[in-house]
């Protein structure tokens, strides 16, 4: 009995290994989302809005990468093998105060039309895409995205009706990278189209993952 008992106790350690060898293996090939839905309930704390705008207007930043950092919470981390973005947030202001409070302070090379509640920035080596948040109504996300991700992440079509295509061609420095970035997604169905909350980053990309690390920002901690 005692060696059935440890064929017993051996298969079910096989089975174990074998299910956390090939599941993990699974999962990391699609996108694996940062939080779920009831991760949310407490969303990154951050001053008042008036507090916000002044500080933002009487900073000493130097880049809007040290801009949105020293002023927004941090969200979400979203890397992938080709670039990374950072995801803010803001309960405070609506999209068009965000902004217009971030150009107004440093003047981006290209402002996007506003369209479907979401609207780009572009500065030098950075796009920040601002957005109403579809899963949590009056949260606006602002993403702070390297170009090397929005250039080899991104879906064309995130982008139509706010830029035209040749301005993404010029300020990714890729010659009809629109056409060349939408055949590309259409072969592979890995492309990126905008942030969100839970983790529904895209619909195929295998290659960007979320972070679950919070932290940094106005407010953290409180």
């Amino acid at each position: 009995m005692r060696e059935y008992g440890g064929i017993i106790v051996v298969g079910i350690i096989a089975i174990v290994l074998l299910f956390n060898v090939f599941g993990n293996d699974e999962a990391s090939r699609g996108i694996s989302g940062s939080y779920t839905e009831d991760t949310y309930n407490e969303l990154p704390s951050e001053p008042e809005r008036s507090e916000i705008l002044e500080n933002i207007r009487t900073s000493n930043a130097n880049s809007i990468e040290e801009l949105v950092k020293n002023n927004f919470p941090l969200l979400d981390t979203i890397q992938s093998d080709q670039g990374m973005s950072r995801i803010y947030m803001t309960r405070e202001l609506s999209l068009p105060e965000v902004s217009e409070a971030l150009s107004d302070k440093i003047n981006p090379e290209e402002i996007s039309e506003r369209q479907e509640g979401k609207q780009a920035l572009i500065y030098p080596e950075h796009f920040v895409i601002i957005q109403e948040s579809e899963e949590e109504p009056g949260v606006i996300t602002i993403e702070l995205a390297s170009d090397q991700f929005v250039r080899n992440n991104y879906h064309p079509s995130f982008f139509q009706g706010m830029l035209a295509y040749y301005i993404l061609d010029e300020v990714l420095d890729v010659d009809d990278w629109h056409k060349k970035r939408n055949s590309r997604c259409k072969q592979t169905g890995d492309c990126y189209s905008g942030y969100g909350m839970y983790g529904n980053y895209n619909s195929g990309s295998g290659s960007l993952r979320g972070s679950s690390n919070r932290g940094g920002g106005p407010g953290a901690g409180k």
